[in-house]
């Protein structure tokens, strides 16, 4: 009995130093894998809880919630030369007034009248995002690159008036000014001339140069080289507040967040329609962070987007390029975008070219272009194929051409940027 006694106590004597001995080569491995800070103590009875994570957890934080719910006000005057001074003061105008009576709430204005004006219009430009649908007359502007040497003009011919710092300094009492002036406005637009396709725009333009008639060229707050705008091309020009839509998002996530989740967040969160903007780092998990970022390259392929989709409706394949921006058909440029942006507001747009006559083209050098390496849908071989067209008058070719280039660009707005629309050819009433 002794003898088994003893046995057994050295047996248990050998498995207790064999775990002893385990348990230290544990620990040493355990301390040369994590290096600690001088003077830090491990407790060694302390017992450590590692919980596994199945899901992304994402921690809430009470941000201000950005609207996704405005709608876009498409002002439709595709049928009209509007005065290209005229329109560049109407986006100029909702372009500062959604940048300051955003942040205005302290309406310093003794008269009544004054006030309710603003305030309504403050109330609209909230609520609204806008998009005016027109053409011009034939005109050339000059962006902030554009050199003397892309007019190709007589000097005599023209001069410059500066559209660049128009009411660049806006304040209360100068939209105040403006809503005075433009109460009318309706009455400028009625009496800006009708798109006649069958008028022979460029005979009255030579006409009136060769009567010593100087032409104005703009030079406008935009960037870019210089541009024509004319009969035949129809020209939008956006007032967005930009962060408005989530197509101008997208989602950047770490390593982390990438990997190794059974439920890892989709980019097609954005398509909800409201969500928190959240900046660099400021959405945290224990895995890692996840971003939404606004992004200025997303915001104007979009654009681009728009443009490919609106003549893939034509059946025209178009493309764009790398080193520029625009839409091309076949080496030649169809579709031209120029926006600026300001605190996320931006203005000026894109403009298509329906049916413009190319020989205004060659007093310029468009955007760095010869007028050559423009085209437009009426000239496309595909568009006259078109059984559509195939027994139609020339004229209605061109007529109809408009219409439903209108009708695609609209639907268009309303797919992009996920939003409602409201089509208005009235702006006073804005002005209320």
């Amino acid at each position: 009995m002794i003898k088994k006694l003893f046995t057994m106590q050295i047996v248990l004597c050998i498995m207790i130093f064999c775990t002893t001995k385990k348990l230290k080569i544990e620990q040493q491995n355990f301390e040369l894998i994590y290096e600690y800070p001088p003077k830090f103590k491990i407790n060694r009875n302390t017992k450590l809880y590692i919980k596994s994570h199945n899901r992304l957890h994402v921690k809430k934080y009470k941000k201000r919630k950005i609207n996704l719910n405005s709608q876009i006000c498409i002002f439709d005057l595709s049928e009209k030369l509007i005065n290209y001074k005229l329109a560049f003061e109407l986006q100029n105008f909702f372009h500062y007034c959604k940048i300051i009576l955003w942040k205005e709430n302290n309406l310093n204005i003794l008269n009544n009248k004054e006030l309710n004006e603003i305030n309504n219009l403050k109330k609209y430009t909230e609520q609204n995002d806008f998009c005016f649908i027109l053409q011009h007359p034939p005109s050339y502007t000059l962006g902030s690159s554009a050199e003397d040497k892309d007019i190709l003009l007589d000097k005599k011919n023209y001069y410059i008036e500066e559209l660049e710092n128009l009411y660049k300094n806006y304040d209360l009492n100068e939209i105040s000014n403006f809503i005075k002036k433009y109460k009318n406005i309706q009455n400028e637009i009625d009496n800006c001339e009708t798109y006649d396709d069958k008028k022979d725009y460029f005979k009255s333009f030579t006409q009136n140069i060769s009567e010593n008639n100087k032409l104005p060229i703009y030079r406008i707050n935009r960037g870019g080289k210089a541009t024509y705008h004319g009969p035949g091309q129809l020209v939008l020009y956006f007032i967005f507040n930009l962060k408005n839509y989530s197509c101008n998002y997208h989602i950047k996530r770490d390593k982390l967040s990438q990997h190794n989740f059974n439920n890892p967040i989709k980019d097609d969160i954005l398509q909800k329609r409201d969500f928190s903007l959240f900046n660099k780092n400021e959405e945290k998990t224990v895995a890692g962070n996840i971003e939404t970022i606004f992004d200025l390259h997303k915001t104007i392929n979009n654009f681009q987007k728009l443009g490919i989709e609106c003549m893939d409706k034509f059946k025209i394949k178009t493309y764009t390029k790398e080193d520029t921006i625009g839409v091309f058909y076949k080496e030649k440029k169809l579709i031209s975008i120029g926006i600026k942006i300001r605190k996320y507001i931006s203005m000026h747009g894109m403009s298509l070219n329906f049916n413009i006559d190319k020989n205004f083209l060659k007093y310029l050098l468009s955007c760095g272009m010869s007028h050559s390496d423009y085209t437009s849908l009426h000239e496309i071989k595909e568009i006259k194929k078109n059984d559509k067209y195939k027994d139609k008058q020339k004229t209605d070719i061109q007529n109809s051409l408009l219409q439903e280039l209108k009708a695609n660009v609209i639907q268009l707005i309303t797919k992009t940027f996920n939003t409602k629309v409201k089509i208005t050819d009235q702006i006073p009433k804005i002005f209320a």
